[in-house]
């Protein structure tokens, strides 16, 4: 199997020397075709969008995205912009003239804005003699003491407004403003539809319509694609803009919600992505310059590189598919990892042809000698990338399809452009003596002949220590912790933590669980048993209370019908509870919704047969959802077992909202990174297996590359970095780039080992040669992800982090573990 291995490796380099052959004799043509092929496809640039929500994080076929889109067809979007306001008293006169004023001029120029809720209207229901009225709260401002302190004990005394609108101790208010649910064109038309959502069966389904991105989940299609991070963007600026000029000492604003989360996330995503986009480019260009000392060095990979960018983001522009938060590090890291196979290419031309003075000898050389070896560690580096493509969560499929899909790209390009504009310019060949094999002439080949020598002579104690340190970090990675929690990601200082956290701490939080019971039978809701049911789990719910979540408070149908049946009993307390009567319930239900009020919207369908229960919680680790949700459906168990069975054999219950998805991510992202880590492994090993041609040498070439994974777990469980939906991504692309140097070691190593039947000259000539290469792209690759470490996330910061330190531990295993498992099997051959 060897024997065949190796006579097809040569017949690929006999094939790359004749491609080298007929680039340089057809260099315009080739420029041509490839300059046509790039302008066409970067005429989809325009198209690219960029998407950050939540619900982007799921494939549009995802069950729990499309009970989702039903979900906000019906009830409208779940995450909202929560204003929360301080002050020494927030139901004082003068506090009180500012808020309207503020809710007033939010509500009038807020675009996408489709209801706003704060102390000005928050519901006041109360019965007279003959009436149900429901009016807003402070629509005017009382006039004398008398008038204030009626409406403070309002304020207070409704269960509905408290840690919702106003804080026990009267010092919080907040402004709660719910956008539309889908995407509009303008604020004008986004409002007309609004007016004439009632015509709607479901009475929220406003807004023009768009066929981009939702899914078609009822009967009849559904083409509307929900508000677009552009328009979320938009809206929250403006609020942004208008809470500014209210701001003070004694009105102290601030706004959390995952919609501004999302806004700040994307935010900090654009000036990150520019800012390393720049920086990699900058160190890649003092790296090739350093290297070559000449401009087309320096040139070409860049111009490589920028192709490569250039048509993988018009790919993504042209099947519709938006930048996110994990596809935002493809352009510094496509940046990075094409560069090396420039350097390889260029480093064996530039050596040639210094010495022979014959550009075109020099590059079929250089291509004969380097092409597979270049094609072998991308394809290693796509098959990495590649494997992500499986995944459940859609951005990291987006970044395996279009990264891997981007270093292939990049191989063309290197392969093909590369050798085509040399071809063309001119070139001057450095005056050098001539190359002598077996001597080092500068400090570098010093360095590596010692690294040489040391890897030879301690080959046995480099083994075993490396062997002890996989014991040791396999053991210690055990401790890995998982998490998602996007708010972290942000700056301690960020006012969006900040009012986060205040508003988890004060005011219940500003995140929600949605729950939906569908009785599948018009009117089904005016059944007592139901309604008292869901009264009970709502007193239930709120006992969810441990260190990493509680339900704070829940909110549902059962509190307009328990109001409306206090007030229509002269207001009395002991009235604020649920009739026994059906007939009585549907009267008050129907008083309610002719009251003026279009409160029971947000909780019932049009038909009273479908009911939403939303249960308010601080911001969490969505690692921790999974066990908020059983505890939730043990709590469903326990107070609908049956109760819908008897009222229709096809009435169901179910969790969702953005914290069902959240968990359903989280799921997702742990069980697809395992399978990603066991399908990128396997491809690569093959690959090895077939570069070094023998299986035995190809398995064990492998063990170098565990390595850089098992140091990077160990750094994160000693300084406590989670493992969250970008740290996954670590493992796969590590063992993809860190075979690229394997590959490059093993490839040289066995030509050497050949021409001299001896393989401590081999690994000597290995590393004086290709290692030179290795070191500068370990050089390029381990800068170009440690430029990650200047994010504005801390996310982007551990990744880069994580991943430069792996690519470096990579080069190191190669530089000493693998020539001392060369010597080693070199010897037991002998034997």
């Amino acid at each position: 199997m060897t024997n065949t291995l190796n006579s097809y490796k040569q017949k690929i380099e006999n094939f790359f020397g004749n491609l080298s052959d007929y680039i340089y004799e057809n260099p315009i043509k080739i420029i041509i075709i490839i300059a046509s092929i790039v302008v066409i496809l970067g005429t989809q640039l325009k198209y690219i969008t960029i998407n950050t929500s939540t619900e982007g994080f799921l494939h549009k076929n995802s069950q729990e995205l499309i009970k989702y889109n039903e979900f906000v067809a019906q009830f409208g979007k779940d995450d909202r912009v929560i204003i929360i306001i301080q002050s020494d008293n927030v139901l004082s006169k003068e506090f009180l003239k500012k808020l309207q004023k503020l809710h007033k001029e939010l509500q009038d120029n807020t675009p996408y804005l489709n209801d706003i809720t704060s102390l000005i209207n928050a519901r006041n229901t109360y019965g007279t003699k003959d009436s149900l009225i429901v009016d807003d709260l402070f629509k005017e401002i009382p006039k004398n003491k008398k008038e204030f302190e009626h409406k403070k004990k309002l304020a207070h005394s409704n269960p509905f407004l408290d840690n919702l609108i106003i804080n026990k101790d009267s010092t919080l208010t907040s402004i709660i403003i719910e956008p539309f649910a889908y995407s509009t064109l303008n604020q004008n038309q986004n409002r007309q539809a609004n007016a004439n959502s009632d015509s709607d069966e479901s009475g929220f389904d406003d807004g023009l319509i768009d066929d981009r991105d939702n899914a078609n989940t009822n009967e009849q299609k559904d083409d509307r694609v929900l508000l677009t991070d552009e328009e979320n963007t938009k809206m929250v600026n403006k609020i942004m803009q208008i809470v500014s000029q209210y701001n003070a000492e004694d009105f102290k604003i601030l706004v959390a919600g995952s919609s501004v989360v999302t806004s700040d996330i994307k935010a900090g995503m654009k000036h990150d992505m520019m800012l390393f986009t720049r920086l990699t480019i900058l160190v890649i260009a003092i790296t090739l310059a350093f290297l070559f000392f000449r401009i087309s060095g320096v040139i070409l990979p860049l111009i490589a590189v920028g192709l490569t960018i250039v048509v993988t983001i018009s790919l993504m522009g042209l099947t519709n598919t938006p930048l996110s938060m994990v596809t935002q590090i493809m352009p510094s890291f496509l940046l990075a990892v094409i560069v090396g196979g420039a350097i390889h290419i260029l480093a064996i031309f530039f050596k040639e042809f210094d010495i022979t003075k014959d550009k075109k000898a020099s590059l079929r050389y250089a291509m004969s000698h380097s092409a597979l070896a270049i094609i072998m560690t991308t394809l290693t580096t796509a098959a990495g990338l590649w494997s992500f493509s499986f995944s459940s969560v859609a951005p990291i499929a987006d970044l395996g399809k279009f990264a891997s899909a981007g270093v292939i790209l990049g191989l063309l390009f290197t392969i093909i452009m590369i050798p085509a504009v040399l071809a063309l310019i001119r070139l001057k060949p450095k005056d050098l003596k001539a190359y002598n094999d077996d001597k080092a002439h500068t400090l570098a080949d010093k360095i590596l002949l010692n690294i040489a020598d040391f890897s030879v002579k301690y080959y046995k104690q480099i083994i075993v220590v490396s062997f002890v340190m996989i014991a040791i970090a396999v053991a210690i990675a055990s401790n890995l912790r998982f998490s998602h929690n996007p708010v972290l990601w942000l700056d301690e200082k960020s006012q969006v933590r900040i009012s986060t956290t205040l508003i988890d701490k004060k005011m219940g939080g500003s995140s929600t669980l949605e729950m939906i019971i569908d009785t599948k039978k018009e009117n089904g809701l005016y059944e007592p048993k139901i309604l008292k049911a869901i009264d009970e789990f709502s007193k239930k719910a709120l006992l969810i209370n441990n260190q990493h979540y509680r339900v704070t408070k829940v909110m549902s149908i059962v509190d307009i019908l328990k109001e409306s049946n206090k007030a229509l009993h002269a207001n009395d307390e002991q009235y604020y509870k649920i009739p026994d009567d059906k007939k009585l319930i549907a009267q008050e239900l129907f008083l309610f919704s002719n009251s003026g009020s279009d409160d029971m919207e947000t909780f019932v369908d049009s038909g009273f047969s479908k009911a939403r229960i939303t249960l308010k919680l601080p911001n969490m680790d969505a690692v921790y959802y999974n066990d908020l949700l059983g505890e939730v459906n043990k709590v469903i168990n326990l107070t609908f077992d049956g109760l819908l069975v008897d009222n229709g054999a096809n009435a169901q219950i179910y969790t969702t909202g953005i914290s069902k998805l959240l968990s359903t991510i989280m799921s997702n992202a742990i069980y697809s990174s395992a399978n990603s880590y066991v399908l990128a492994f396997v491809l690569i090993t093959i690959m090895m297996i077939f570069i070094v041609g023998n299986v035995k040498l190809g398995l064990i070439s492998m063990i170098p590359n565990v390595l850089p994974i098992l140091v990077m777990s160990v750094i994160m469980v000693i300084f406590n970095l989670p493992l969250d939906m970008f740290t996954m991504l670590i493992g796969a692309i590590a063992i993809g780039l860190a075979v690229d140097d394997t590959v490059h070691f093993l490839h040289n190593f066995s030509k050497y080992n050949h021409k001299y039947k001896d393989v401590q000259k081999a690994i000597e000539m290995t590393l004086m040669t290709t290692g030179r290469a290795m070191f500068v792209t370990t050089i390029v690759l381990s800068c170009g992800f440690f430029i990650f470490m200047l994010a504005s996330m801390s996310n982007l910061f551990n990744f880069g982090l994580l991943t430069g330190v792996a690519i470096i531990v990579a080069l190191l295993a190669d530089f000493l573990l693998l020539p001392a498992i060369m010597v080693a099997l070199d010897k037991k051959s002998k034997k």
